[in-house]
């Protein structure tokens, strides 16, 4: 990859992050950027560092689900950068054990950890905001419940949810997971 694509790709997915409207899936991860304005920026050092990296796309990902409005500088010379990567890529790698352990969390009767009550947040949400579930967790069992309509609507001007539901939507397409297979993980564990 060279440092120009990593530009490239950087810009798409801090676009796709911090804008409601531009969707990176839908564009197929372009944007409107040119070999001059990259030529004239005074940080293209840290994108041909980073076009290096085996793993690019992971890498600023994962990095931009932390902070999304890192700088690139930020991401390339940051150490815990690494760290958050190769924490994401083993959540990524052991996603179904990593589910099954964090449902495990969930209370007894699956339908009241999305319950909103008297303006209090759901359970489910409680457990992401203590990191006691993954954020992949998290937006399974927001994808397969179908509760991100929900929330929106009774958390309408709850800023915390503004934030988090934008980031689940944008996140959850890039989570592969075969949603029969987690629903019946599901199934299994509130029977």
């Amino acid at each position: 990859m060279t440092s120009f694509d990593t530009f490239k790709l950087y810009i798409s997915l801090k676009n796709h992050f911090t804008q409601k409207k531009y969707n990176y899936f839908k564009y197929n991860g372009k944007s409107r950027t040119s070999q001059d304005s990259f030529d004239k920026r005074k940080d293209k050092i840290f994108f041909q560092k980073l076009s290096k990296h085996s793993d690019v796309l992971g890498f600023l990902l994962s990095n931009l689900l932390v902070n999304n409005k890192s700088w690139i500088k930020d991401i390339t010379y940051n150490e815990n950068s690494d760290k958050i990567y190769n924490d994401w890529l083993k959540r990524k790698q052991s996603l179904t054990y990593v589910f099954k352990n964090d449902i495990k969390k969930l209370d007894d009767d699956f339908n009241s950890n999305f319950l909103i009550q008297e303006n209090n947040h759901p359970t489910i949400l409680k457990l992401y905001l203590s990191n006691e579930i993954s954020l992949e967790t998290f937006c399974i069992l927001i994808d397969i419940s179908g509760a991100k309509k929900y929330f929106d609507k009774m958390l309408k001007n709850d800023v915390m949810w503004d934030e988090i539901g934008l980031l689940v939507e944008k996140y959850t397409p890039f989570i592969t997971y075969d949603k029969e297979k987690y629903k019946n993980i599901l199934l299994t564990n509130y029977e």
